[in-house]
């Protein structure tokens, strides 16, 4: 995608909600907040830049799309238009492969294998057990062209395809197209939904939105003293966690001596294991790193 083509996307995803914001938009996506989305929906915030992640997904797609073909024996197309629901103007969909001869939409992930051992929301092949916010992605594309079906064809860590069945759920769709509606008007009316402060987004986004100083004084209303005590408490409580792990590994480390690997009668095992680094634009040094790990093997 160059410059040209990713400036007009951007415009292009200010003009309504696409599959990606479907679940910022109902408040569930772990990385986005409402607020977030409706700061960049209103272009209060830089564009997040292109980076080689972003770049490696688009270059990798194709291929991936070029693997499911032959593997699961399917013709895929693309649609190289942004689509709109017919009746709600402000669901948009740009979709990465449609199957020829069906009424069926593909959407492609390139995924991390760490990513997906360590998550229960991925399921097996066959199964529509994806992460909610993939979910969701597809039942909004299911809403703006009216099909039946979904496919989320994923790529594992590199080498491992696996193709997910998500059929259309009518009483989720129903609640994709109240809730997003219900944001779209705070965009249209141009006023923000409140910030979710147990979501871990939103100090960055807070960051983002005030990034200097105008050099001013102000004070602050009562409402900031007890967040002010709260704030005191948890960094104090972080302190005492942190020392009670530190006493906890010098108690493992001590029953383990000088052995690697130590098991425990419950099951899994401790190992240990001394790390050595090079300097660079430190000193070099030298500590001692001590796992858990759920039964691993050390057959080897």
């Amino acid at each position: 995608m160059n410059r040209i083509d990713r400036t007009a996307w951007l415009a292009e995803r200010r003009l309504g909600i696409g599959g990606s914001d479907c679940a910022a938009a109902l408040g569930v996506d772990p990385h986005v907040t409402q607020r977030e989305l409706w700061e960049r929906k209103l272009g209060h915030l830089p564009e997040v830049e292109d980076n080689e992640r972003m770049a490696a997904g688009r270059h990798i797609e194709p291929a991936i799309a070029a693997w499911a073909s032959e593997k699961y024996g399917l013709q895929l197309r693309q649609r190289h238009q942004s689509l709109v629901h017919p009746k709600y103007r402000w669901m948009r969909a740009n979709i990465d492969r449609l199957v020829v001869g069906e009424r069926r939409g593909v959407e492609i992930k390139n995924v991390d294998w760490l990513v997906v051992r360590q998550s229960a929301e991925w399921g097996p092949d066959g199964s529509d057990c994806v992460p909610e916010r993939f979910f969701l992605q597809c039942h909004h594309y299911m809403a703006v062209v009216n099909y039946p079906a979904w496919d989320l064809i994923a790529c594992v860590g590199g080498n491992e395809l696996r193709r997910y069945h998500i059929d259309r759920d009518p009483e989720l769709i129903e609640l994709v197209v109240e809730h997003e509606h219900d944001f779209w008007l705070h965009v249209e009316r141009e006023e923000p939904p409140e910030f979710d402060y147990d979501s871990p987004a939103t100090l960055d986004l807070i960051k983002k939105l005030h990034p200097g100083t105008g050099g001013g004084v102000i004070d602050l209303p009562d409402e900031a003293v007890h967040w002010h005590g709260a704030l005191l408490e948890a960094q104090s409580k972080a302190k005492n966690y942190e020392a009670v792990a530190d006493g906890c590994k010098a108690h493992l480390l001590d029953l383990m001596g000088d052995a690697a690997i130590g098991k425990l009668a419950t099951g899994g095992e401790y190992r240990r294991k001394i790390v050595q680094r090079r300097g660079y634009t430190v000193e070099p040094c030298q500590y001692t790193d001590l796992r858990f790990s759920k039964g691993a093997s050390h057959d080897e």
